[in-house]
């Protein structure tokens, strides 16, 4: 009885897999028609489209405000806040920016802390051109060269806490 109970158990995974072939290779009465195989292939193309199209556009993430506290004779005399945004191609660069959003707003924030202040004692004027180099140089940095394609400084502004 114990032979029989294995032999039969063997028999119905031998059919199972040699279905699944049959299915997967298309073959016997699994075999797509002419229509089938024209509709399949036009819904591959619409597909591959709709991606191509989806995945081409640029992606702007919205970043936190860095704000940079600006001392001088060990006081502070004044704040500098700059709201940008991360420009990514791809979405899975967008989910890697998403992932990293706080780790990379701390290490901006730690190099304008450094950065902006001695700027600043050599020019009156910051220039938007070199921090956004310097948003960027950061990102590619933390995230990886390529992930983000550009960064948009949409405003800077500082405060003199006089």
């Amino acid at each position: 009885m114990k032979k029989l109970v294995i032999a039969f158990a063997v028999l119905i995974l031998l059919a199972g897999g040699t279905v699944s072939l049959l299915k997967y290779l298309a073959l016997g009465p699994f075999e797509l028609s002419e229509e089938e195989m024209v509709a399949q292939q036009a819904q591959n193309n619409n597909k591959e489209q709709s991606m191509n199209l989806f995945a081409a556009r640029p992606r702007y993430i919205e970043m936190d405000v860095i704000q940079v506290p600006m001392f001088q004779d060990n006081e502070v005399k004044g704040t500098i806040m700059i709201h940008y945004k991360l420009e990514v191609m791809s979405v899975d660069h967008e989910r890697t920016v998403a992932k990293a959003q706080r780790r990379l707003g701390d290490a901006l924030i730690k190099d304008f802390s450094f950065y902006i202040p001695r700027t600043l004692r050599n020019n009156k004027t910051l220039d938007v051109t070199l921090v956004k180099y310097r948003i960027m140089m950061i990102a590619d940095r933390l995230l990886g060269k390529g992930v983000v394609s550009d960064a948009l400084i949409q405003a800077m502004t500082s405060t003199n806490d006089q």
